[in-house]
């Protein structure tokens, strides 16, 4: 209930309105009270016409009768009029309660969705390593629907059955508090029931959340890698994992449906047992005088009126458990701490001037342990305007010290400073409007050409997306698109091959004209005629800024003003393309392994054939 307590506070700004809606419940539990209470002359005055008000029925419990009487027409024609009048009366009240409080309630989840959504895409590029994004969107989804449901539905109902459930209970002991006591002896029972039930239910819709968000992931990734699904032919074992994955939420959800459907019958007769003692002794009250069939029959009614928002309470209980589940996954997603934040009186780059400089940098995902570390003792100085190549194997930590420049990581020891300055002083927005990326897995979104060119500058005119295209290479095949810059290109950008993909990268990164570009394996898409003719425009690009180039190719950084070396985390070699040649060492052995014939014995083997 803790979890479900930290988000209701999204209701706190809607409490007028939550407070005008609950005073309407309040009229309509008295219209509901006022309701039952004609069955008394219902009883007395029309079905059984000839019977008499005993001496010694409090005349406080006939008080209907007078007012009735101010009505037009005989007894059954004030009846008829006032059970019109006060349904409807009770009618608006609950129509307005109902719509107000539901307002309230998608507001609120509404204000919930989007604190969560800002909360995620806060979070550095290691929390979304721990996190499947079929998990993020299971819980942004399903999870946050659980909370809308008990929030804009089940809330509007507890309050409105509660309301009616008191109004009934104060006007049953205001007719006879004995009966009143003999009628509700079922409540101990019920509460245990509905408070067993819960936690039964809690635990079950716990298990059934996880499941959706396991469903959900394995959709997303077997989506999302389609192509490599189909070309290895593994369509079937997608399908018995999704199957697999699909039995177990089957199983989570029938656990909580039998618990569920299990609840209402059980109240049910409950109720019936508490009926069976209640009929004799109304019986023996009847025959001594003290209840009037009509008395008898108007606490009857409203005792009938009364189990129903107790079986509604005990199922609005349940869904709250099935709530609480989803909370706690929410709850969860709100205490992961933000690890990279702004500081309180950040400052905002305004571009560089002088230099970029890594300061005795360390970087761990998991600890601070030596061992641990991805990067090691990472001191580099590149001046404003350098082209600096990042070179080594696979898994030297090339990516991950260019990604440490935006912040998507921190350096778990050390500092990176832009012209003097630590960057963890400018504002996370100012330092990446300074920064554009050019990745080598290529993402582009469902959109337009041109929204996409233009995503990291929206208020860019046709002409300098057209000028960013141009530069790119990109302008001609565009123009052979359907709808050229107004073509939707699909989800990942599927309407378009690898390089024409890449292409647009390119032009969206040449289009923010931020003064640090970084290219990761930016050309790796490209065949060998387009390659050349981008690498100009690139050339072109990195003109009067700060480059980072990633590059396994090593023929396409020679020319860069500075190559590091990575090997192991830690910086092995530095200097120009000449200068390490010279060297003998790392990068000369690299460079000669992919210049040789002996490097591609494939090639080698195709050419004896």
């Amino acid at each position: 209930m803790k979890d479900l307590r930290r988000l209701l506070h999204f209701v706190r700004p809607y409490l007028a309105t939550l407070a005008g809606s609950l005073l309407l419940l309040v009229f309509a539990g008295l219209f509901e009270v006022l309701t039952t209470a004609l069955a008394i002359p219902l009883f007395d005055k029309i079905l059984i016409p000839g019977a008499s008000t005993p001496y010694n029925v409090p005349r406080k419990l006939l008080f209907l009768q007078d007012y009735l009487s101010l009505l037009p027409g005989s007894i059954l024609t004030q009846l008829a009029v006032a059970l019109v009048l006060l349904t409807s009366l009770k009618g608006l009240c609950l129509y307005y309660s109902n719509y107000f409080m539901s307002r309230v309630g998608q507001h609120a989840v509404t204000d919930l969705r989007n604190e969560l959504y800002r909360h995620v895409m806060d979070q550095s590029m290691g929390f979304f390593a721990l996190n499947s994004t079929g998990r993020l969107m299971s819980s942004m989804t399903s999870d946050v629907e659980q909370v809308q449901e008990a929030v804009s539905t089940s809330i509007a109902e507890l309050f409105r059955e509660a309301v009616l459930l008191g109004a009934l209970i104060i006007w049953i002991f205001y007719i006879d508090w004995k009966l009143a006591t003999l009628a509700l002896t079922i409540a101990p029972a019920a509460l245990l029931m509905t408070l067993t039930m819960g936690k039964r239910i809690r635990r079950a819709s716990l298990r059934s959340r996880e499941s959706v968000a396991a469903l959900s992931d394995h959709l997303q990734q077997s989506l999302s890698g389609v192509r490599i699904v189909k070309a290895f032919g593994m369509e079937s074992h997608e399908r018995r994992r999704f199957g697999t994955a699909a039995a177990h939420l089957l199983r989570s959800n029938m656990r909580a449906v039998r618990i569920l459907f299990l609840n209402s019958p059980l109240m049910e007769l409950l109720g019936v047992f508490a009926f069976i003692p209640l009929l004799y002794y109304a019986h023996s009250r009847i025959v001594s005088g003290t209840l009037t069939p009509g008395l008898f029959g108007g606490s009857l009614f409203s005792l009938f009126r009364m189990y129903d928002p107790i079986r509604k309470l005990s199922r609005i209980h349940v869904q709250f458990q099935r709530a609480l589940a989803s909370s706690s996954r929410i709850a969860e997603l709100f205490d992961t701490h933000v690890e990279i934040q702004d500081r309180p009186d950040a400052r905002t780059l305004e571009g560089v001037r002088e230099s970029i400089e890594f300061r005795n940098v360390h970087f761990a995902y998991d600890g601070y342990e030596d061992e641990a570390h991805v990067l090691k003792n990472i001191n580099l100085a590149i001046s404003h305007r350098q082209v600096v190549a990042l070179v080594g194997s696979s898994g030297s930590g090339k990516t991950t010290l260019v990604s440490m420049i935006p912040r998507f990581y921190e350096a778990s020891i050390g500092s990176i400073l832009i012209d003097g300055v630590d960057i963890r002083e400018y504002s996370q927005n100012s330092l990446r409007r300074n920064i554009a990326l050019v990745t080598q897995e290529t993402f582009l979104f469902n959109d337009t050409v041109r929204s996409n060119i233009a995503y990291g500058n929206p208020n860019a005119v046709d002409e300098q997306v057209v000028a960013a295209a141009r530069a790119a290479l990109a302008h001609d095949f565009i123009m052979q698109l359907p709808m050229q810059y107004e073509t939707v290109i699909g989800e990942r950008g599927q309407r378009l091959s690898g390089g024409e993909r890449q292409r647009l990268s390119i032009a969206r990164a040449i289009l923010k004209n931020a003064p640090i570009l970084v290219l990761d394996e930016a050309t790796s898409a490209l065949d060998s005629a387009s390659e050349k003719l981008v690498q100009e425009a690139l050339a072109n690009l990195m003109h009067d800024r700060t480059t980072f180039v990633i590059a396994h190719r090593l023929s396409t950084v020679r020319n860069a003003d500075l190559i590091v070396v990575l090997e192991d985390g830690k910086i092995q070699e530095v200097g120009s393309h000449e200068a390490l040649m010279a060297k003998h060492g790392l990068y000369s052995r690299f460079f000669r392994l992919q210049t040789e014939e002996s490097f591609s014995p494939s090639l080698q083997l195709l050419r004896a054939n």
